[in-house]
Order: structure tokens, then C-alpha cells, then sequence
């Protein structure tokens, strides 16, 4: 594949992945935050730009939403006057303290070695009164699936384990609350999201195309081996009764109370 098929690719994987998240998360931040008109938002690993989008037409004219990431590719799309888009590594270079009344971050902190250390960079970028909501996967959850297939099983186990050797870890979001209430941050609220998709549905395509994009590296590591990922492909694309749950997603949300 060339460069520009991978970037195409992986836009086509997030965006399936923001179809099956997007709402959960737009109504936290509509019901629960209640984000108003000239707000100043962060969207920290903005991936295509869905949720700084929302966001932007949110917070209105006098309002700003800065969707930034290490890859902006997938954010050239974005074209609006009160949307900026920032190319950032969000590691090295923190967030200015005390500027937002929003940051917001979705399954993000799970891959960053450092995340503790980020977490409490994302709160401190506050202003009093601003909230912090992050949501992170617990991506076991996709071992289940029904009725039982072993290949899909020992796929969804091999991504948990790869997940670990990248220094990543697949099983952050059960441990999202406390790491939030850490901060200093006011926990204000939680909630937790697990989707059921069948196969041969567009829904599959957030799983399927998470494995296709680290198969290679999977078959390399001795994970699995090139057939039996062609053979999870099959199940996961042929229209049948296999249903496979999604990684769970735990969303916290919480507030600068200090001045």
C-alpha cells in the first residue's frame, strides 16, 4: 500500500470507530456539561475531526475549539472559522495551563506510556470551573463472542497482548476513575458503553479494520499466524449470526473546582 492508502485507510478505521462512540460522547458533553457558547475546547487526539466539529458549532462565533494531534491528516477536512487545527505531540508539549474550559480526549491515554503524567497535564490546562472528560477502552471485552469462535477469540486476545508489547495498555479504562480523581479534578460523573456487532455489518468494520491494521505486526510477533488472521477476517466479514462485542468504553467526566 502506498502513503496515501495507509492515511485513507486509517481515516475509513476512525471514522467507524467515531460512528459506534460519537454519540455517547456528544451527549456527555451536551446533557452532562453542558457545553455553551463561547467556550474554549481542546479535542486532544482529534483523530477526523468528528467531535471538534461538534464542538465547534457548540461554542459558536465568540467560541474556539482547537483539535489537535500528532497526525493532522485526517483534519484538513475541518474548515471552520472558529476551529483550529494544531499538529502537536501532546508528550512533549503540554497543553498551556489554566486555557480551557473543556479539554477532551478519547482513547488516547491507554497507548501513552506516560499517561498518568498527561492526564494531570490535561487537567491543569483548566481554567476554574472548566471540565475534563476523557474516555478510554478496555479492549478484553472483544474476547467475548457468541456463538463461541475460537478464532476470533485467540484475534482478540492477540491484539490485547500486542497492545501490551507497544507499551500500550488495553485494560486502562477500568482504571479511568480513580486516575481522574487523582488530578485533584472533582469527579462529576461516569458512564461505560459496550456495543454488540454482528458480522458482515458495517459496525464490524471498527474491529476488523483495528486487526487489519496491525495483522502484519501481529504475524511477526508469532501472535498468530497469517491464516488464522484471514480466517478471523472471514468470520468477522461473512453476514452470519456471529455477534462480537466492541472494547468497553469508560467516559469520566470531571471539573476544575479550584480557583
Amino acid at each position: 500500500m502506498t502513503e496515501t492508502d495507509n492515511v485513507r485507510a486509517e481515516g475509513e478505521r476512525m471514522d467507524h470507530i467515531a460512528r459506534l462512540t460519537d454519540p455517547a460522547t456528544f451527549r456527555h458533553l451536551e446533557d452532562a456539561i453542558k457545553v455553551s457558547e463561547g467556550w474554549r475546547c481542546a479535542e486532544v487526539g482529534a483523530g477526523t475531526g468528528s467531535v471538534a466539529r461538534w464542538l465547534s458549532n457548540r461554542v459558536g462565533h465568540y467560541g474556539l475549539v482547537e483539535a489537535i494531534d500528532i497526525e493532522t491528516a485526517h483534519l484538513e477536512r475541518l474548515n471552520a472559522p472558529n476551529l483550529r487545527v494544531i499538529k502537536q505531540d501532546i508528550t512533549t508539549c503540554p497543553l498551556e495551563v489554566g486555557a480551557y474550559d473543556l479539554v477532551h480526549a478519547k482513547i488516547l491515554l491507554m497507548h501513552l506510556p506516560e499517561r498518568e503524567r498527561v492526564l494531570q497535564e490535561l487537567a491543569n490546562a483548566l481554567k476554574p470551573g472548566g471540565y475534563l472528560l476523557v474516555e478510554e477502552a478496555d479492549v478484553r471485552s472483544i474476547q467475548r463472542v457468541e456463538p463461541p469462535a475460537p478464532t476470533l477469540t485467540r484475534a482478540a486476545a492477540a491484539l490485547e497482548t500486542f497492545f501490551y508489547m507497544m507499551g500500550a495498555d488495553p485494560a486502562y479504562a477500568m482504571s479511568l476513575q480513580p486516575a481522574v480523581r487523582d488530578t485533584g479534578l472533582q469527579v462529576m460523573g461516569t458512564d461505560c458503553q459496550l456495543t454488540a456487532v454482528q458480522a458482515g455489518t458495517t459496525a464490524m468494520l471498527s474491529v476488523s479494520l483495528s486487526l487489519a491494521k496491525l495483522a502484519p505486526m501481529i504475524v511477526k510477533a508469532g501472535l498468530m499466524s497469517d491464516a488464522e488472521v484471514q480466517q478471523a477476517f472471514a468470520l468477522m466479514e461473512q453476514p452470519g449470526p456471529t455477534v462480537l462485542y466492541t472494547p468497553t468504553i469508560v467516559s469520566v467526566w470531571a471539573q476544575q473546582l479550584r480557583g
